[in-house]
């Protein structure tokens, strides 16, 4: 594996669809900042995923020397 020097990080909330238990994962800033509605793309009901949050984590990617990912994982639970 090449060595890698770069780290970048995503605040990621996951949440249910209401209606069809449908689950998805959006920026947080989108979901918890903004408390931006989502329309279910299963179903088609709009909905608040703030209120049906499940869970909220960190992600951390690896990058290698050109900024490529080469590795995604867990950080840290938020909240």
């Amino acid at each position: 594996m090449e060595r890698m020097h770069k780290t970048a990080f995503l605040d990621v909330t996951i949440s249910v669809c209401p209606q069809c238990g449908t689950p998805y994962a959006d920026a947080s800033w989108y979901v918890i900042e903004l408390a931006s509605d989502v329309q279910c793309g299963v179903c088609g009901r709009t909905w608040h995923p703030q209120r049906y949050k499940t869970d909220r984590i960190l992600v951390e990617f690896a990058l290698d020397e050109a900024g490529k990912t080469v590795e995604v994982k867990k950080k840290a639970r938020l909240e």
